[in-house]
Formats: C-alpha cells, structure tokens, sequence
C-alpha cells in the first residue's frame, strides 16, 4: 500500500493572498469554479482553519513583538485573513522602522503543500479517522523549526481525476499559507532556505504525522526508479500532447469543412431567392422555392453555429496543448537538474586516485544519497490527471465524427438540391421558350387575320378532347 507524504513549497507577494485564499478557500479561478474539482458525489469534504493574530503583551514595544499569539478559528472569511496578514506586516515594519533599515522583502507569504499518498488516506477516512490531525501538527511543528506564523490551513479533498476503469482517484492535500518572515532572526524565512532545508520539510512531515498516529513515510526512491517514473510520465506528456496536436488538427479540418457548407448554403439560398423572383408569389413553384430557402437558412444558422463553437474548442486545445508543451519542458529540466546534483553530489563525497573514484565517508556517502533523491513530485496524479485528459479528448473526437457524418448527409442533400435547381432552371427555360413561340404564334394568326379560323379550331379542339374525356 502506498503510505508516501510529500511536501512543496512556494512563496508568493503580498498581492497573492486573494488569489490563494480563491483558490483554497473558494475554490475558484478567474471568478469561476476550479475545472479539476471531482463532481459532488465524490467530493469528500473540504476543511479550513483561520489563524488570528494578537499582542497579549502590555509590556515594551519590543517585548510586545515577542509576545504575540494565534488563536484558531473555522473561518473561510478572508477578511479574517487579511485582518491576521495586516497585524503581522505591521509588526515587520515596525521592526525595520525601529532599526532605520529599508524594506527590500518582495515576497510575504509562502505555501506548503502537503500531499499524502490515496491508498492510506482513504484507509484512513474509511475507518473514521481525522486526517486534518496531520496536517494541522505539521504547522504546529513548522512553526517551531522554522519560527513562521502560520495565517491558514485548507484541506482538500475534492480534486481528483477518472483512471480508465471510471474509478475515483482523489488527490488529497493540504494548503499552508504562513507569512514569510522569521521575527526571531529578524530574515525573510524561504529566501534563506538551502537544499537541506527542503530535505527536512519531507522528514518534518512524517514525524509530524507519525506523532499524531498516521502512518504515512517520507517519499524516498532509488535514482533508477525514479529515471523509470520521470521517463515513464514523459513518455505519456509527450503521448498526450502528440493526441492534443492530432486532435486540434481534426478540430480545424472539421472548422474548415463548415465553414466551406455554410457558404455553399448561403449561395444555394441566394441562387434560390434569385429563380423565385421569376415565378408568381401564388404559385406551386414560387411556395416550393420558399420552402427551401427557408430550409436552406436554417441549415446554414446550425452550420455557422457548429464553426462557432469549433472555433472554441480549438481555442481550448490550443491553450491545453501549450499547458503540456510546458510541462514537457518541466521534465526535461528536472531531468537535467538531477543529472547535475548527481555530478555535484559525486564530487563532493569521492575523491580521485590514480583515475579512481574513492568513498570519502560510506555512511555519510548513502545517507545522503538516501535523501538527495527524494520525490520531489507527485507523479501519480499528474498520470492520472493526464488519463482524465485522454479521456475527455476521446469523447471529443466521438462527438466530431458525430459532426463528420452529419456533414456527408448534408453534402447529399445539397447534391439533391443542386439536381432540383438544374431542373428549375430548365423548366424556367422551357417557360421563355413557349412564352416566346405562342408571342408568334399570335402575331403570326394576327396579322394574316386568322383569328376567327384560330377561335374556330380551338372550340373544335375542346369538343374533341371532351368527346375523349366522356368515353374513357
């Protein structure tokens, strides 16, 4: 059973704090609803504690720096949260006004999340156990290692993604934002973090957590398999971003081919309008010809439509196809990253000897390795995040074929009209041509003074064809 804890960390400005209290308090970006949320049924529930800054010192201005705590509330409200920021940035500044020094801080908070492995997680919940625990011993404890002020815990448990079984993964975390800033030291806190720092964020959350009775280990992993790991999520970027490409290329031929349909109807349903123009508004032909301009207009409003909304599709795949372009180059570089603190790594814990390579210290040489080549990512989700991408592509290409095979019927249909207009034109044809021979014929009987003859035969005509009509 997977039982990994890890830990990343970031720093942000002072300008961020609305944007991370959005996104882990709202779970929102951009004013709408983070698109990696699982749906309802599947969320397991969120939790956030606020922290709440106060001087409970009446002492001297410098004893009341040292002497201010947090209380712990329930709060998602981020006025709590800007209330808690303001009291310790005021604090900072008085501190460097009271030295005359300037402030060249740039960044004032700094994140941790911490990610803990589904399996054991879910065993966890399963049973009724209280998770948050954890997380909110790890800020106990960060707070003592690190003398930061933790401003908000948010536990996640609502992310997550579809394997290809349709099975639940959950990625469940947390986020702890704190404020960036050692009032012992008197220093910024992640400005002034070196490499083994970062390591003792891993080994801090396991005692943490261990410490509360939750059984989850520091990630660790041999060199190689983590080459196998990394290569392994190459291989599926570079997969996926292959079926992003072949898929935006689809999108665009299918754009292309309805745009191509929407004109060819709006000629169609112009060439239309233009024969009706030769036929009585009260005529079978001229209703006929309406009829299908009618039908032509709408057919060429659900063509446009169908381009519009290609069009956003594509504008979508292009922006997700740019995403996994990025995260390409991010495998790459942690790839060369590793392969350059190795080199550092070797040469600072062996020494050459006549073309030899000689241990310094072999305890020293794998404690340190052990903990040189920790994860330092969570892969497994970001699989499975890529897994729910595939899936929703393949579900889009179903849906162009879908188009596909709509807009061949409707090249049919526009065949059949082209024969009908070949058809109407030859009737409209016909039309001038007897129009034109019974002018002649008129002028012909008028001017030999045949109109009498011309009257007589046509009633003989008429008795005949009543004759015919009374015997059949």
């Amino acid at each position: 059973m997977k039982d990994f804890i890890q830990v990343n960390c970031s720093s942000y400005s002072k300008s961020s704090l609305k944007s991370c209290f959005k996104h882990n308090v709202q779970r929102e970006k951009n004013g709408e609803e983070i698109d990696y949320l699982l749906n309802e049924d599947n969320r397991l529930g969120n939790e956030t504690t606020t922290f709440s800054y106060h001087v409970v010192s009446s002492g001297t201005y410098a004893e009341n720096l040292r002497n201010f705590y947090a209380t712990i509330s329930k709060s998602n409200n981020y006025k709590a949260l800007k209330d808690s920021f303001d009291f310790l940035e005021n604090q900072r500044a008085e501190i460097l006004k009271s030295e005359n020094k300037k402030d060249y801080q740039t960044k004032h908070l700094v994140e941790f999340i911490v990610s803990l492995s589904e399996e054991k997680a879910k065993e966890y919940l399963d049973n009724g156990i209280d998770i948050n625990i954890g997380f909110n011993q790890f800020s106990k404890d960060l707070e003592e290692k690190f003398n930061l002020n933790p401003l908000q815990i948010s536990v996640h448990k609502d992310e997550g993604a579809l394997d290809k079984e349709n099975n639940v993964k959950h990625n469940i975390h947390a986020h702890i934002i704190a404020y960036n800033y050692n009032f012992i030291e008197k220093k910024s806190i992640l400005a002034n973090f070196k490499k083994g720092d970062f390591r003792q964020l891993q080994t801090l959350a396991q005692k943490s957590f261990n410490s509360v009775g939750l059984d989850f280990r520091r990630g660790v992993s041999k060199f190689k398999t983590k080459k196998v790991h990394l290569d392994r999520n190459d291989y599926i970027l570079k997969k996926q971003n292959s079926e992003l490409k072949h898929l935006r290329i689809e999108i665009e031929n299918n754009q292309k081919k309805s745009k191509e349909l929407y004109t060819l109807l709006n000629q169609q349903k112009n060439q239309l309008k233009e024969l009706r123009t030769s036929f009585e508004r009260d005529s079978n032909i001229y209703k006929m010809l309406s009829m299908n301009i009618k039908n032509f207009q709408q057919q060429e409003q659900q063509k446009r439509e169908e381009h519009r909304i290609l069009d956003e599709q594509l504008k979508v795949l292009k922006e997700k196809t740019k995403k996994q372009t990025h995260k390409i180059d991010d495998i790459e570089k942690f790839k060369k990253e590793i392969k350059e603190d190795l080199k550092e790594y070797l040469k600072q814990h062996t020494t050459k000897k006549d073309n030899k390579y000689f241990i310094n210290n072999i305890n020293s040489f794998y404690l340190n390795l052990v903990e040189t080549f920790e994860f330092v990512s969570n892969l497994d989700i970001k699989i499975d995040e890529l897994n729910d991408l595939k899936n929703k592509n393949e579900e889009l290409y179903q849906n162009l074929q879908k188009v596909n095979s709509a807009n061949i019927n409707l090249k049919d249909e526009l065949k059949k009209i082209e024969l009908l207009n070949v058809k109407i034109k030859n009737l409209i044809d016909t039309n001038y041509k007897l129009e034109n021979e019974n002018y002649q014929l008129k002028s012909f009987i008028k001017d030999k003074n045949l109109e009498e003859d011309y009257k007589e035969f046509m009633n003989r005509s008429l008795d005949l064809n009543d004759d015919f009509m009374e015997r059949s």
